[in-house]
């Protein structure tokens, strides 16, 4: 599959609040958080994520075009995967994991919320190799599915091109 444009959300004041309500967390086992949103039309993505390191590792070394978790959640229609599920399909993609587990990301889940034109992506991870990520999603449901929707309310204003809307036609009722 290939991928459009990858966008790092890189405005200060977003950052800024993200990076608040990432250490005001209380979730268990989880170091990483990202959110993003795509395009599902175009193919195009943009997130912010929790740890700067690896932003500038991955927008550096243009990550995003071979990354097996992003190429999963625009191919799947599930709404929630772990690292674990995921093909590599390719010497690239095992790289992009490989950098992944360097920066401290061994693990994780990702959640998605769908519509026809564009999807929100909460992406959690870990440094745990042999977190039981189901379990981890049974118990913290409740608290995974309050994150996941404080944080698109964060990123909706400054990710309207993604967020693709079909015009409706009203119905001609002129005879």
């Amino acid at each position: 599959m290939k991928l459009g444009k990858y966008t790092s959300l890189d405005r200060q004041d977003l950052i800024a609040n993200f990076d608040l309500y990432f250490k005001g967390l209380e979730l268990p086992f989880m170091d990483y958080l990202a959110i993003g949103v795509q395009d599902t039309i175009h193919k195009t993505s943009a997130s912010l994520m929790s740890s700067q390191d690896w932003r500038k590792i991955f927008r550096e070394l243009n990550l995003a075009d071979e990354d097996p978790v992003r190429k999963a959640s625009f191919s799947t229609r599930v709404n929630h995967f772990s690292f674990d599920e995921v093909d590599y399909q390719n010497n690239a993609g095992r790289e992009v994991m490989r950098q992944r587990k360097l920066n401290g990301i061994e693990n994780g889940l990702v959640f998605m919320k769908r519509s026809l034109t564009h999807n929100f992506m909460l992406t959690m991870g870990t440094g745990f190799k042999n977190i039981n990520t189901y379990r981890y999603l049974i118990d913290y449901h409740s608290n995974i599915q309050k994150v996941f929707n404080d944080l698109i309310e964060l990123v909706v204003p400054a990710t309207k091109q993604y967020q693709i809307t079909i015009p409706s036609h009203p119905i001609d009722d002129a005879k």
